[in-house]
């Protein structure tokens, strides 16, 4: 398995994979089925959407986990500046991992690859946005070391990066 850069030529099957990880999660939880829903709304959901797909490529923080041309993951990230008294911080949108291929490590490995190139590009900080109902997604972070509230952000300081073992 490989971890790289995100392309704009991952569009269709991370979008694929990406609105397949939303369909599963909002099953849950949507009053409605996800056929009803308004085709825009569709369109306009994830970070993989027409309008956002080209910003998180140009960030350098998304990568897809990649085997044989199959993306078997992605993350959605980007830097932030000057945001709740962080100079330079990373926002990630979004993570999801083929469902057959989860608790294997690729969030994991994709989480580092993202704080790491962070860090090189000068965050002190690493926001990531996480469902208070997605138990995984909480352990998964927890795990890597986020701080975690009752709020939908994990924080994560990056000053602590050194001490923090690899994958």
């Amino acid at each position: 398995m490989n971890i790289r850069s995100m392309k704009m030529k991952d569009i269709v099957k991370v979008r694929e994979l990406e609105i397949s990880c939303i369909k599963e999660y909002f099953s849950d939880i949507l009053e409605n089925k996800w056929e009803s829903l308004p085709q825009q709304w569709k369109d306009d959901l994830g970070a993989s959407s027409s309008k956002s797909f080209k910003i998180y490529i140009e960030s350098g923080l998304s990568f897809v986990a990649e085997e044989d041309g199959e993306i078997m993951g992605f993350i959605f990230a980007q830097m932030l500046h000057h945001v709740n008294n962080a100079e330079s911080l990373v926002w990630i949108e979004n993570m999801g991992v083929h469902p057959y291929l989860r608790r294997n490590g690729i969030g994991y490995k994709l989480l580092r690859t993202t704080v790491d190139e962070g860090v090189k590009q000068g965050a002190t900080i690493v926001h990531s946005s996480i469902q208070p109902s997605n138990v995984p997604s909480i352990m998964l972070h927890k795990k890597f070391g986020f701080f975690m509230d009752r709020r939908e952000v994990a924080l994560y300081d990056c000053s602590s990066i050194k001490t923090k073992p690899r994958f």
